[in-house]
């Protein structure tokens, strides 16, 4: 019953944190953090939870979270082990710790990235593959607005002064490959999905401002 209650006021509380989050980047040294971003890995996580128990389905969220979430890692793992996929790029300290140089969070953002995207086209007429590219075309979108926030703020950086096309074709097809597994398995809408695409696509274009 708690669970439940805090779900409900799910996009509340993400609206609160972001809020917050977009004063603690802005002017970090008054609050004793390093640019802003100490708490980073600790609001990711927070959008991770919430959006994995606004599932209907907990047992199907958990497959989501390992396919997505496992594959979004797996991915990530070879780009930067090679310079295959995305280009040439390495993850700097802010989003936690790392296993092969990886952050751990990296999968619950692929995780977050594709179930908002895929939940905003959810209700749109169509059948599944073309709700599957449009999810690909917001978690693109969604990664081209986050790019200069995380260089910026040392979520990643890339080897040459600009992003290589590489890096969001990798995101067209991967996040659409996710999403046609995740919208072909669920059901029902996760309203905290679809309000979280929002809050972030605002975050990141405010902090793109600053």
């Amino acid at each position: 019953m708690i669970i439940k209650r805090i779900l409900f006021f799910a996009p509340i509380i993400l609206m609160i944190f972001h809020f917050i989050g977009i004063i603690l980047f802005a002017a970090p040294q008054t609050f004793g953090l390093n640019k802003g971003t100490d708490l980073t890995w600790m609001n990711l996580t927070l959008c991770g939870l919430l959006v994995f128990f606004s599932e209907d389905n907990l047992k199907k969220a958990l497959f989501y979270l390992l396919v997505i979430g496992g594959g979004g890692f797996l991915i990530e793992w070879i780009g930067t082990a090679t310079g295959l996929l995305f280009g040439n790029y390495s993850y700097g300290g802010t989003l936690g710790f790392k296993l092969l140089d990886v952050p751990l969070l990296i999968g619950v953002n692929w995780f977050v990235i594709v179930l908002a995207s895929a939940n905003i086209v959810r209700d749109l007429k169509g059948g599944i593959i073309g709700k599957a590219i449009l999810t690909a075309i917001l978690c693109t979108i969604m990664d081209f607005v986050m790019e200069p926030v995380a260089i910026k703020f040392d979520f990643w950086s890339w080897g040459g002064e600009a992003i290589p096309f590489s890096n969001y074709l990798t995101w067209f097809i991967f996040s659409g490959i996710f999403g046609y597994i995740y919208l072909k398995n669920s059901r029902l809408k996760n309203r905290t999905a679809s309000w979280l695409f929002l809050i972030w696509f605002v975050f990141f274009a405010v902090l793109n401002m600053i």
